[in-house]
């Protein structure tokens, strides 16, 4: 699986499309962090402000359900285009097993989408440290970490659905389409399930 795992990553280095969300994802969270510098709106409607950098990284992981929904839907893109090509079908023909197709498709595509992601509001958390100051440092590192844990165990269950639907639904239109609407359902649910059951998750509180 290790070769399938090189030849994934050989391929995706070679999209441009991945390098346009690659560069383009942090540039865009570096400059959309100062709109998180004032209030913004919780899970349940309280204003809280923000204080530090580390609060703008949460603030950003939190209002950043479109631009996944829309990540999901490349994401899907790129899997489902692979059937449309045939592509796994040579693969499979060469002697490869669906099972370590798929593995290595998710190892190396969880990984760059999350790391993405990561940056997207890192970037923000960033441009911010010159307004808010360094302040408790330890704490809003660990804060940042925290939050970092969350959102690439949350944003990993999204990917591997959509990977999963890619491998179900074999096209790149269909998936592109149907993976952000799973994705968009499921997010939510993750956010008004809690207020549903009276539930409180630290999950739930990103922008505290």
């Amino acid at each position: 699986m290790g070769n399938l795992i090189k030849m994934e990553r050989y391929k995706l280095f070679h999209n441009i499309v991945f390098w346009i969300l690659a560069i383009g994802m942090p540039v865009l969270g570096f400059f959309s962090g100062s709109g998180y510098r004032n209030y913004y709106l919780a899970h349940d409607s309280t204003p809280i402000q923000v204080e530090s950098f580390s609060g703008v990284f949460n603030a950003m992981v939190a209002d950043s359900l479109i631009l996944l929904v829309a990540i999901c839907g490349v994401l899907g893109w790129f899997i489902g285009r692979e059937f449309s090509l045939r592509t796994i079908s040579s693969e499979v023909a060469a002697g490869n097993k669906r099972f370590e197709i798929f593995m290595s498709k998710t190892i190396v595509y969880l990984v760059a989408f999350n790391v993405i992601m990561i940056l997207y509001s890192l970037m923000g958390a960033v441009s911010q440290i010159g307004y808010f100051g360094i302040g408790d440092l330890g704490n809003n590192v660990l804060n940042i970490l925290r939050t970092t844990v969350y959102m690439i165990i949350f944003q990993s269950v999204l990917y591997l659905v959509v990977i999963t639907l890619a491998f179900i639904l074999r096209n790149g239109v269909m998936t592109a389409i149907a993976g952000p609407l799973v994705s968009f359902g499921i997010m939510i649910a993750f956010v008004y399930l809690p207020v549903v059951l009276n539930y409180a998750n630290p999950m739930y509180r990103f922008r505290e």
